[in-house]
């Protein structure tokens, strides 16, 4: 072939290309990229996996291929490849919040059948309260690991704030500490029923995690339900005590949820972590994802079956049920209910809840009335 035939030749080519421009680019990384973040948005990690390790051969320091595929890997439930995914994001771009967070989260529980051990969280104090939530996290994992993925009811249970975020400011008990506490003690006794849920938590040390990575940590435990555990001060109602339940409805449905909800968005707001390159696209997608699913709906009907079934002897009454703007709830993708475990604003559930064996009882109050969700007629399978 000569010069000139070469010359038109290569413009045809050209001409043919400009016409089909995907060509170009329908295997470059950024577009696998994008055919995997789909394919996970629609929840198919199995078809986003192969597509996103294609997109890792073709660009091995990609961190945003890198943290879709740590969300791919979660997703299927392989704990061990998405932490070192998720790694491999932030070593790449340290600011991808996100993915920070996610290896610190699931760093928190042990990793199947390597024989490495699993990054303890060091304590940020010594006070008793916090000595006893760690106790409870040890005899947690040794009951409960490897995390189940499957069952008949998938609970995601969430102790509100920690880290940074202490919860409701005062004086005496923090409530991230109570809240931490109560949560392991409740997954505790779920995991020892043969029946009972598949169980998971969004923390089990004292570290922080924003709202909107507890939401769509609900989305990726494929949870049949989020329960947020709090237990607020409202320094205005210092007589309030007692059980609550609340959903989410933009207008408050009494007074108490919405000074509760007030209260636990200025608690929470202080310590809202921004969001890194690698993770508010597809976190936001999945949040959006969740609007319209009825996930408000029947979130209302089970905190009603949990206000029915609430015991008796429990330590603490149940004062009721109600709904308001909680921001968590809102964002959730899956039915979500905030239980407001007693109140540190009043002195004698503050009291109460200061002692060990009072926090059990509560637990096994809470533990009591979410079987008889579980077990409830006509819920979701797996």
């Amino acid at each position: 072939m000569n010069r000139r035939n070469a010359l038109a030749f290569l413009g045809l080519a050209g001409l043919a290309l400009a016409g089909r421009p995907a060509l170009l680019l329908a295997d470059s990384a950024d577009e696998l990229a994008n055919q995997g973040q789909d394919a996970l948005n629609d929840g198919n990690p199995a078809k986003a996996l192969p597509i996103l390790l294609e997109a890792q051969a073709k660009d091995p320091r990609n961190d945003r291929v890198e943290a879709l595929l740590g969300r791919a890997y979660f997703q299927q439930g392989d704990a061990r490849q998405a932490l070192h995914h998720f790694t491999a994001a932030v070593r790449l771009n340290p600011e991808d919040t996100l993915s920070r967070i996610m290896v610190e989260t699931i760093s928190q529980f042990p990793q199947p059948a390597s024989g490495a051990k699993s990054r303890e969280t060091p304590p940020r104090r010594s006070s008793a309260l916090a000595g006893e939530a760690r106790a409870e996290r040890q005899a947690l994992l040794a009951r409960n690991a490897p995390p189940r993925w499957d069952g008949p009811f998938r609970l995601l249970i969430d102790p509100g704030h920690g880290g940074a975020d202490s919860g409701a400011p005062g004086e005496g008990l923090r409530e991230a500490d109570v809240a931490l506490d109560l949560a392991l003690r409740l997954a505790r006794l779920l995991a020892a029923i043969p029946d009972g849920p598949a169980v998971s938590l969004t923390r089990t040390a004292d570290v922080a995690l924003p709202g909107w990575a507890r939401a769509a940590l609900a989305g990726y435990y494929g949870a049949d339900l989020l329960l947020s555990v709090h237990a607020t001060r409202l320094t205005t109602e210092p007589v309030v005590a007692g059980v609550s339940f609340h959903t989410f409805a933009r207008t408050p449905t009494d007074a108490l949820a919405g000074a509760a909800a007030k209260a636990e968005s200025m608690a929470s707001g202080r310590h809202v972590a921004d969001l890194g390159r690698g993770g508010q696209e597809y976190f936001a997608r999945a949040v959006r994802q969740a609007a319209g699913t009825g996930h408000t709906v029947r979130a209302a009907a089970l905190a009603a079956v949990l206000a029915k079934s609430w015991p008796a002897g429990s330590p603490l009454p149940l004062r009721g049920v109600g709904a308001g703007p909680f921001r968590l709830l809102a964002e959730a993708d899956a039915p979500a209910i905030l239980v407001e475990a007693g109140f540190l604003s009043n002195t004698g559930n503050a009291a109460l809840l200061a002692v060990p064996e009072k926090r059990q009882a509560l637990a096994k109050a809470l533990a009591d009335a979410l079987l008889a969700v579980v077990r409830e007629p006509g819920k979701p399978g797996p």
